[in-house]
Formats: C-alpha cells, structure tokens, sequence
C-alpha cells in the first residue's frame, strides 16, 4: 500500500517489507499510544489519518483485513498496520 507514494527506501523493513513493530494500544481512547522500531520507543503524538483496506474476503486463501493509522510521533510521520487476520503489528512505512 502506497498512501504516501512511498517507494522501497522509504519502508522501514529488509527489501522494502514492513517491518514488525510492538504496539502499546489505550483501549480507552481506542488507538496506539506508542511503538518500538529499532529497539528505540516513539511516544505517539498525533493520530493524522486512519483507513482500513478489505479484500479478498469472498476467498479461502488471501484474505486481507488490515486498519492503518498514519501517525506523527518524535516529530516524523509514520504509517503503522494492524493485520486483524495474523494480529500482527508493523511499521508500513516512514514518511519522512
């Protein structure tokens, strides 16, 4: 997913891949408080933008059913994912 225009430098992970990340989630407020990339902790500032992609859910196989937020944390803007099918974290991209 390219929101962004992001090209393979801007992904954080090994060949342009996302790169899993650990999440603390405010179930109150209902979204993700900080993350951990880099064995280095980002303190979410700012929820900028949420989406949620959909698809292949009328197959057995390739199902994909993930929420984004795109946030600003420690000044930069990330693109964090949520894969409601694996419930597995990652990092999409770095904006900037």
């Amino acid at each position: 997913m390219s929101r962004g225009g992001a090209t393979s430098s801007d992904r954080p992970g090994a060949n342009g891949a996302a790169a899993p990340i650990a999440v603390s989630w405010d179930e109150r407020q209902r979204r993700p408080v900080t993350f951990v990339w880099r064995r280095r902790r980002y303190r979410i500032e700012r929820v900028l933008e949420t989406w949620v992609l959909e698809t292949g859910w009328w197959k057995d196989d390739g199902h994909v059913s993930r929420s984004y937020w795109r946030v600003r944390a420690e000044g930069h803007v990330f693109d964090l994912r949520y894969d409601r099918v694996t419930k597995a974290w990652a990092l999409e991209q770095a904006l900037n």
